[in-house]
């Protein structure tokens, strides 16, 4: 009975404070939980604490030699890099060792390899001495700029050496050079260039070198050709009337002036052979003209002071005084003056 009114009075008495069963030791503020957590977050470094780096920048050539002083970019490790890449004269990049775009570490080492580029080349040409033709294909020497040159002359079967002109040794640079080098047959031992004009006695047949083959042609007879140069060999006198057009001299009838109006009445012309040196003098600074026969074509004009040899006198049917001059054209004697020797 005792025991249940004691119960009662409990339920109507003001709540107290209730006594937990922890130790004090064990008890913890709101601010030391703050601090506990904060120590679990991760701190964000400062900009201080990050690892310094530089990339050092080398500039060389093909064999290693330094093309300029070496440059340094000071940063940190991770920082992305960007520079300009230098041009130099005559060299083109070629390479670039080591990377270049970010500080990989703290030291990094970048190389940028540049090819020296090529001169302008020298140009080579094998002309025949005789004919001005190619005899071989051209050729070029090319090397690095500024380099040496030294072109031994080549030797071509069937030809011998006549002389060359151009470079042949210097530098590579910017300017294009030239090698032309002269050759003649070995078997030509005598080439006389004069131009004259023949007539075929008989059919003739043609050949497209001095020892090469028939072509497929025979110049028919009594027809004029013109002759450009006539060349010796062991075999027989050849005569050029062409590219690669080529007879054999048999005493064809020689003309000077194949394409002259035909004369008549040249029996009463008063015709005398002589030789002597003389000059063209005219008071008026006149051009004198020289014809290719009396009465004939014009084929061109003398000059005062142009010199000469008179080699035939002759007095046509209209007492007009014409003069032959180096047996083979023709000018009026009014302008005409020897020279005493």
């Amino acid at each position: 009975m005792f025991h249940f009114i004691h119960d009662i009075i409990r339920l109507f008495k003001p709540d107290e404070p209730k006594v937990n069963d922890f130790d004090d030791s064990t008890i913890t503020t709101g601010d030391e939980s703050i601090e506990e957590n904060t120590n679990n977050i991760d701190e964000t470094p400062s900009p201080s604490s990050k690892t310094r780096a530089k990339m050092t920048i080398y500039y060389v050539d093909e064999d290693g030699h330094y093309l300029h002083e070496f440059s340094v970019i000071k940063g940190f490790v991770g920082d992305p890099v960007s520079f300009i890449i230098p041009d130099f004269d005559h060299y083109v990049l070629f390479k670039i060792k080591g990377v270049s775009t970010y500080m990989q570490k703290e030291d990094n080492v970048v190389t940028l390899q540049y090819n020296r580029l090529n001169g302008k080349p020298v140009n080579i040409f094998f002309i025949n001495y005789d004919t001005y033709s190619m005899i071989r294909l051209p050729q070029m020497a090319i090397g690095k700029y500024n380099n040496e040159f030294q072109i031994n002359i080549p030797e071509l079967s069937g030809f011998k050496l006549m002389n060359y002109s151009g470079d042949s040794n210097g530098i590579f640079d910017d300017y294009m050079k030239h090698l032309i080098i002269y050759y003649r047959r070995k078997d030509w031992h005598g080439v006389q260039k004069e131009t004259f004009y023949i007539r075929l006695r008989e059919y003739t047949k043609v050949y497209n070198d001095t020892n090469g083959d028939v072509l497929h042609v025979l110049l028919p007879k009594t027809s004029i050709w013109k002759v450009f140069y006539q060349v010796t060999t062991d075999d027989a006198l050849w005569l050029n009337i062409g590219p690669n057009q080529w007879i054999i001299d048999r005493n064809f009838y020689r003309m000077k002036y194949p394409f002259a109006k035909k004369l008549t009445n040249t029996d009463s012309w008063k015709i005398k052979k002589v030789h002597y040196p003389a000059t063209i003098q005219n008071d008026k600074n006149q051009s004198v003209a020289v014809y290719n026969f009396p009465y004939g074509s014009c084929i061109g004009f003398l000059h005062n002071g142009n010199s000469f040899f008179v080699t035939q006198e002759i007095v046509d049917q209209n007492s007009v005084q014409w003069v032959e001059i180096n047996n083979l054209h023709y000018i009026v004697s009014d302008d005409v003056k020897k020279e005493l020797r």
